[in-house]
C-alpha cells in the first residue's frame, strides 16, 4: 500500500509538469511578396484612392508587434499568434496606417493564413494558406 502512493504521487507530478510545459497551439500568417510593377513604380493602394506607396516604405504590423517591411522577393512568416485572440493587422506606408482590419482564427478553418496584396484592387487580403499558392512559407517546425 505504501509503495503505490509514492508511485501515484510521482505520476501526478509528471502529468502536471507535462501539462504546464506543453505550449498551447498557435496560428501563423505567411505574408506573400508584393506584386511586381515594372520599374519598381510606387504602389497604389485602394480603396484609399490617391494614396501611393513606395515599395521601400511599405510595411505591415500585427497586433503590438513591431512593423516589418512587406516582403518583395520571398514570403515572410509570423508565428505564435494566439488562436483565441482578436488580431489587428495594420498596413503602413512610410509609417502611416493605410489599411487596418481585425480577424479571429475562429473565422477560418485553418490556423495557417496568407496575407497578400490583391494585384487587381491593391487591397490587402487574408485567406487560408491552402487557397493561396502565392504564399510560399515553409511549415513551422
Amino acid at each position: 500500500m505504501h509503495v503505490i502512493r509514492p508511485f501515484v504521487a510521482v505520476m501526478v507530478f509528471i502529468s502536471a509538469c507535462l501539462a504546464l510545459s506543453a505550449a498551447p497551439p498557435t496560428g501563423s500568417i505567411c505574408i506573400a511578396p508584393s506584386p511586381v510593377l515594372h520599374g519598381g513604380a510606387p504602389r497604389r493602394l485602394a480603396p484609399i484612392g490617391a494614396v501611393y506607396c513606395d515599395q521601400k516604405t511599405f510595411s505591415v504590423k500585427i497586433d503590438s508587434q513591431d512593423a516589418i517591411p512587406w516582403p518583395t522577393e520571398k514570403s515572410a512568416r509570423i508565428d505564435g499568434l494566439d488562436l483565441e485572440a482578436k488580431h489587428r493587422v495594420v498596413v503602413l506606408c512610410a509609417g502611416k496606417a493605410q489599411q487596418t482590419f481585425f480577424f479571429r482564427y475562429s473565422e477560418f478553418k485553418s490556423r495557417d493564413l496568407c496575407l497578400f496584396i490583391n494585384d487587381m484592387y491593391w487591397t490587402v487580403q487574408l485567406w487560408e494558406s491552402k487557397y493561396s499558392p502565392w504564399c510560399k512559407c515553409k511549415a513551422a517546425p
